[in-house]
């Protein structure tokens, strides 16, 4: 499932990449309330690829599961010990991309020169710019959210829900597992209610990033993981088993109608939930190799799925001038462009590779030393 999130949010850079340039979007634009579908032909064709942001909602659907799994499963218990875990599990890489990206890559580096904003292709350099990024809360700036790399944001929010953790473990160990849903469902829907009739009143609105960002706009979503995961060990029933076929239904039908789409992130976990329920409840779970390459490719993407969300979205933005210098003087039409991304998809994958084992994986390492130092 990692491997179908990373090449959807890939898909869906892809698109930004191709058709912002000529459509100004890469999603179907809003009339009033609802989409437009008088759009150029290639963009409907595409369409499904302009859905690729679910990745994200599947991404942290997953992560509550594994977090809570790995969590529980260990023989190190202890705050002290999951905080160091998911340091050397997250930042070096994060750091090592972020350094890159910021100082060293041409299309996205950073100016120290001025003290003023610096702004190229809507993303915004300073030396404050990569404050904010170091402490991980660029997410609460629109300034800072696309900055250097503009899928970071996630990551950011990732780690502001591990910070939340200690108190969802809290509400499981007080509470029912219904009961931790309804509270974070309560939440995170009420915040998405908020915007939606926001969006209601005043269809123009420019919602704060703020708010639109903030961890507990995803609380639910990446509960329902978490929840998913502690009925597994415990033995208990499985949550979110049906409906498995309506969720995508209503968010799609949501999606199309502007006040309605903020729901459909959550509407995706629901999903993404009920799905994953489905497959562990089944009695000869499917193996990475059964279904052939395509399912033996998803589980490597998987893998290096950190990595390729780390460095895929800079390197995708140098698609159009590598073409340009392979055909000087020629202009590619957004679906060639669009076909240009997706070839960039492999090469991608070996640099993700490439940075999995030469940074990933030393990084854990040096996160299981120190814990091991830290109990002797």
């Amino acid at each position: 499932m990692r491997g179908a999130a990373i090449f959807l949010v890939f898909a869906y850079h892809g698109m930004v990449t191709a058709y912002w340039p000529v459509y100004g979007d890469a999603e179907l634009k809003w009339v009033g309330w609802f989409r437009d579908f008088h759009a150029p032909p290639s963009l409907l064709a595409f369409f499904p690829l302009t859905l690729g942001w679910m990745g994200v909602s599947i991404f942290f659907v997953v992560s509550g599961f594994c977090i809570h799994l790995s969590h529980e499963r260990s023989q190190k218990k202890g705050w002290k010990v999951f905080f160091l875990r998911r340091f050397f599990r997250i930042y070096p890489p994060y750091l090592a991309a972020l350094l890159f990206f910021a100082l060293a890559y041409p299309w996205t580096r950073l100016h120290f020169t001025s003290h003023q904003l610096h702004i190229h292709s809507e993303r915004v350099y300073s030396l404050v710019q990569l404050g904010v990024h170091l402490l991980l809360t660029h997410n609460f700036s629109a300034i800072s959210l696309k900055g250097i790399n503009p899928a970071f944001w996630s990551i950011a929010v990732e780690v502001q829900l591990y910070l939340l953790y200690p108190l969802l473990h809290w509400i499981f160990k007080i509470k029912s597992l219904r009961q931790a849903l309804w509270i974070t469902g309560a939440i995170e829907i009420g915040f998405r209610t908020v915007e939606a009739f926001l969006i209601f009143l005043y269809p123009d609105i420019h919602i704060p990033t703020w708010f639109a960002y903030e961890p507990f706009m995803f609380w639910f979503s990446w509960t329902m993981g978490a929840v998913l995961a502690e009925a597994y060990l415990r033995g208990r029933p499985l949550p979110f088993r049906h409906p498995l076929f309506v969720w995508p239904l209503v968010m799609l039908a949501c999606y199309n109608v502007k006040p309605l789409a903020s729901f459909c992130f959550t509407l995706t976990a629901l999903g993404t939930a009920s799905l994953m329920s489905f497959f562990l409840t089944r009695r000869n779970p499917p193996s990475p190799g059964r279904f052939g390459f395509i399912s033996r490719h998803y589980h490597f993407a998987g893998t290096v799925s950190y990595s390729a969300y780390l460095i895929h979205m800079p390197l995708l933005y140098a698609v159009p001038d590598a073409v340009g210098c392979l055909f000087p003087g020629h202009h590619l039409h957004a679906p060639l462009l669009l076909a240009c991304c997706l070839a960039a998809w492999m090469p991608v994958l070996v640099l993700s590779y490439a940075m999995y084992r030469w940074v990933e994986l030393p990084s854990i390492a040096w996160g299981k030393r120190v814990i091991r130092l830290a109990a002797a």
